[in-house]
């Protein structure tokens, strides 16, 4: 991308663009839908800036971008602190004791001081706006000049003032995958959005996500967020809502108003490329070369949301160096979802739990746990984690694993009763996974398809937490057994075997910051080679003897290890033979959804990245 910043806004600037160099226009647009859709579908084309000028617009219909543009708003605001003062809602000079001192307030600086919601809802609407008298240490006092809401509020969040703003007045019956802004991701580049302000209109009904983003491919560049405010009204979808891993959010404000029906981010990413996710060997840490692999989310803040993160089907995320200000953060398994996290890397993040004594709970937030772990692997390391305890909630589990397609009649492995579970908890794939065989029967989702999976021990690890939470572990199993069998959560995860209270041996953090945020090109991705058997060499014949030829340029041929394809369905072969570095097109034989029975390359074989052709079949 280009390391400049656009600073005369209709000129035609050099950049470099996945390795070349390309003439880069910005367009200005109006900031109305319709205005931004006309230019991205007629005049602006990869590597070009569409602008959206200062003011507040409404979008009630979607902007789909399908290239990679980048979409830049004046500024978007962002929260950069909170107060506890006791305050009443009103105009002219109020002082407030922020929580920290050397916030980046200056005097004249307009700001935002709202109320942080509780569990009844009550939140922002409560708000008073103006402009900074003094600031020193951690006393600062304003001019409020504007006002909403009333009553007098001991907790607040303040916020610096956006320019641009989108309210999303888009309704779309609740469908995650269709959101205001629909980016359908392409190998031709990065699509960017940044200064902006997305609201939700609370007048609204069945909103949409604001973003949503979806690849064909399972490797292709990142779409980049950065320097954003999400505002989620309650009742709604995630903010970002992502069926791929090929996303990178940096610096960015997410709040809610405490409701379980919103997130920020949901990644769900089922039957497509998505899952060679789970037929793969993992790439956590710096085993993700160059940060291409994996969803990364750091240096963001997130405020009033009762689960900020559901990390399901295919996931593979890295949440790092962001503050949790009284929210919890979840994630889905095989059990109401078909697949389940593979897997999450959590580490140098602060949880903030706000404790009031308030027996009444008028004021203290009810965060149900940390992180809620229902499937997959992952670490847990280097956050910082207080004690969820108070007189308003009890006291809550810090990290909570849970195994619920052993009591739910829900997914296609429902009512399981054999350890290990498909995709649960301290599962994962590497050399050596087990393949089953297993269609679901006809009580569970998904009856008669193909839903065969791998076995391989693959533990979470949690270590070096700090705070009176620290490396806090919980067991949780629903209360209510649909299944009738007496399955117990305590049997499927277990210490020392499902998860360990102990560094990961050989775990590297991945770099940071990601290297998408210096300005870089875009990585190439590396591939995650399938687990096969280590290819037995080829005898090298004995060269006969000949004239030495004249020299010349001798091309350089790479060869890629061929996965073993056996078992794996016909429709999902593709992504696993990019996966593994060929660049060539499968051959395949029979019906998407069959699986394969054999293949033309021995799996482990060596095989020519570039011209390689296999063909595979569903029958002998």
């Amino acid at each position: 991308m280009c390391k400049f910043r656009f600073i005369c806004k209709s000129s035609i600037v050099i950049l470099i663009w996945n390795g070349f160099s390309a003439l880069a226009t910005v367009f200005n647009s109006n900031g109305s839908a319709a205005d931004v859709q006309r230019i991205h579908d007629t005049l602006a084309a990869n590597g070009d800036t569409i602008t959206l000028p200062i003011g507040t617009f409404t979008w009630a219909m979607p902007v789909t971008i399908s290239k990679a543009i980048k979409l830049e708003g004046e500024g978007s605001g962002r929260i950069i602190g909170d107060t506890k003062s006791s305050v009443a809602v009103g105009t002219g000079s109020k002082t407030f004791t922020t929580t920290r001192s050397n916030l980046p307030i200056t005097t004249g600086q307009t700001l935002r001081v709202a109320k942080m919601p509780n569990s009844a809802l009550i939140g922002r609407e409560n708000f008073m706006e103006g402009t900074v008298t003094s600031y020193s240490g951690t006393t600062l006092t304003m001019n409020i000049t504007s006002t909403g809401g009333s009553g007098t509020w001991q907790f607040w969040w303040i916020a610096t003032k956006p320019t641009t703003t989108i309210v999303n007045d888009y309704s779309n019956g609740g469908q995650p995958q269709t959101a205001l802004i629909p980016v359908t991701q392409t190998t031709a580049g990065s699509a960017e959005f940044t200064g902006i302000r997305f609201l939700a209109n609370p007048a609204s009904s069945n909103r949409s996500a604001f973003i949503s983003l979806g690849s064909s491919t399972y490797l292709n560049p990142k779409t980049k967020i950065h320097d954003c405010w999400f505002q989620n009204d309650g009742g709604g979808l995630a903010a970002i809502f992502l069926a791929t891993n090929q996303a990178l959010i940096w610096n960015c404000s997410f709040d809610d108003r405490f409701t379980e029906g919103a997130a920020a981010f949901t990644i769900k990413w089922e039957f497509g490329a998505g899952d060679v996710s789970w037929t793969t060997n993992s790439t956590m840490g710096a085993a993700d070369t160059n940060g291409a692999t994996n969803f990364y989310i750091e240096d963001c803040d997130f405020h009033g949301y009762a689960g900020i993160a559901d990390y399901d089907s295919n996931a593979r995320a890295v949440f790092r160096h962001n503050v949790i200000d009284n929210c919890g953060m979840s994630s889905h398994g095989a059990d109401t979802g078909p697949i389940g996290l593979r897997h999450v890397e959590v580490y140098d993040n602060e949880l903030i739990f706000d404790n009031f004594n308030d027996c009444d709970a008028v004021t203290t937030a009810n965060v149900p746990w940390f992180f809620w772990i229902r499937g997959g692997t992952g670490v847990v390391t280097d956050n910082i984690l207080p004690a969820l305890v108070s007189c308003a909630w009890g006291t809550k589990a810090n990290v909570l694993f849970s195994v619920l397609n052993t009591r739910r009649n829900s997914g296609p492995y429902c009512c399981w009763t054999t350890y290990p579970a498909p995709h649960q908890v301290g599962q994962g794939f590497g050399a050596g996974a087990v393949f089953h065989q297993y269609s679901p029967p006809q009580t569970c989702f998904g009856a008669g398809e193909d839903f065969s999976y791998y076995t391989y021990a693959e533990s979470v690890y949690i270590w070096n937490n700090t705070g009176t939470g620290g490396n806090n572990v919980s067991l949780n199993q629903d209360g209510t057994d649909q299944c009738g069998n007496g399955q117990d959560v305590a049997t499927y995860v277990q210490s020392g075997r499902d998860y360990v209270i102990g560094p990961k041996p050989g775990y590297q953090k991945a770099a940071y910051p990601h290297p998408l945020r210096g300005g870089q090109p875009t990585p190439t991705p590396t591939p995650t080679p399938t687990a096969t058997a280590t290819p037995t060499p080829t005898a090298t014949p004995t060269p006969t003897p000949s004239a030495t030829p004249t020299a010349t340029a001798t091309p350089t041929l790479t060869r890629c290890v061929v996965p073993n394809l056996l078992g794996v369905r016909i429709n999902r072969a593709q992504a696993i033979w990019e996966t593994a570095g060929f660049r060539t097109q499968i051959i395949a034989n029979g019906p998407p959804r069959k699986k394969i029975v054999w293949q033309s390359l021995p799996a482990g074989s060596l095989a020519d990245c570039n011209n390689a052709v296999i063909t595979v079949g569903n029958r002998n």
